[in-house]
């Protein structure tokens, strides 16, 4: 797992309830005092872990957690790969073209192993996207927390169908994204 996703994890707790949380959590994970660093990589098992104490801690179920976290992670993400994005995308043209622009520039450095999921995406109109995420980690509620997260960094509502789900035993996630109207929208 990139050092980006772990250092915003710790963020996402310490943002959302506070230090000594994300202490708890390390330590019921097994990880006591580890740091994370953005430029650096750490084993899935690290992430999944640290996903698992949150859930035994709080009581919260883990894919509701991933969520979350995916809706969190979205800014510092595009903070910091924003120079593949276009300034002139929407949200679904993001994520239409995350895996063509963002994930295989990534890939395409080689600064380490880090392995981005590999997206296909495919915008069929003007307010509909799909997405398939297929990935060993079978996080596909942070995908879809990312999802929303996108939505609400550009301003969308998007209304998500999970067309197929590997958690249910499929080989992929089919995620169709239909922006729907808001209030927010329609004030603009």
């Amino acid at each position: 797992m990139h050092g980006i996703v772990m250092k915003a994890m710790k963020d996402f707790v310490v943002e959302t309830y506070d230090e000594s949380t994300w202490r708890a959590i390390q330590a019921e994970a097994g990880l006591d005092g580890k740091l994370y660093v953005p430029v650096s990589e750490y084993d899935d098992g690290e992430a999944l872990a640290l996903v698992a104490a949150a859930s035994a801690l709080s009581g919260e179920d883990e894919g509701d957690l991933l969520y979350e976290f995916g809706r969190f992670i979205v800014e510092p993400l595009v903070s910091t790969y924003g120079v593949h994005v276009e300034g002139e995308w929407s949200g679904l043209d993001l994520l239409a073209n995350v895996e063509t622009y963002v994930h295989e520039a990534l890939r395409a450095k080689r600064l380490s192993e880090f392995t981005p999921p590999e997206l296909e995406a495919e915008r069929v109109d003007e307010d509909v996207a799909v997405v398939r995420y297929g990935s060993d980690r079978e996080l596909c509620m942070l995908a879809e927390g990312i999802v929303d997260g996108v939505g609400e960094f550009y301003g969308d509502s998007y209304d998500i169908a999970h067309e197929t789900c590997q958690l249910e035993g499929d080989p992929h996630c089919d995620l169709v994204v239909r922006r729907v109207p808001n209030e927010r929208a329609a004030a603009d």
